[in-house]
């Protein structure tokens, strides 16, 4: 395995992070079902991101050959094919907008607070910033998410406005907030 980066769990095992392939396909749909279970603040619940694990395939493998989209997954060592966190970035698909894109990021509630978010999402923009092709990335979040902004603003991410009744959980509409960050080239 070609890993990228390696922090110590929660609990003192570690966890790595690698791009992630086809081949992940059926491990990441189980991360999102269960992540998607654990916290409100995802754009899906227990029932996942609605594609089955063929399309999810094909998205992973169109993402690994992109210059402007990046998947990354998380596993316990020893533990493969258990993923516990996923990052993914799609930039856009028009000359005039593959400059920019937006992210997501789920992680297990086991590994909640041990670093693993915040070293995927520096490996994404230390992606970015060599690549050449991405400027510019975008996120949203839910207000009530207060931990995920602190880390957004401490990774130099900045509030760009406000989506108001943009998700719906449990029959209530949420707003979200729009982060951006600049990347500048290596």
């Amino acid at each position: 395995m070609d890993w990228l980066a390696e922090v110590t769990g929660r609990d003192g095992r570690p966890v790595r992070i690698r791009r992630a392939t086809a081949d992940d396909a059926a491990a990441v749909l189980a991360h999102m079902h269960a992540a998607g279970g654990e916290t409100p603040f995802l754009s899906f619940g227990p029932e996942g991101p609605g594609r089955s694990e063929a399309d999810q395939r094909a998205l992973l493998a169109t993402m690994a050959a992109s210059d402007n989209a990046l998947a990354l997954v998380a596993e316990r060592a020893g533990e493969a094919g258990h993923v516990v966190a996923c990052l993914t970035f799609s930039g856009g698909d028009r000359a005039r907008l593959r400059h920019v894109g937006e992210f997501g990021i789920s992680v297990a509630r086991e590994c909640w607070g041990s670093g693993v978010g915040r070293r995927m999402i520096e490996l994404l923009l230390e992606w970015a910033a060599a690549g050449g092709v991405v400027r510019k990335i975008n996120l949203r979040v839910q207000p009530e998410n207060a931990r995920a902004i602190a880390l957004y603003e401490a990774l130099g991410f900045v509030l760009e406005g406000r989506l108001s009744r943009d998700i719906v959980i449990d029959g209530r509409f949420r707003d979200t907030i729009l982060m951006g960050r600049e990347i500048d080239p290596a």
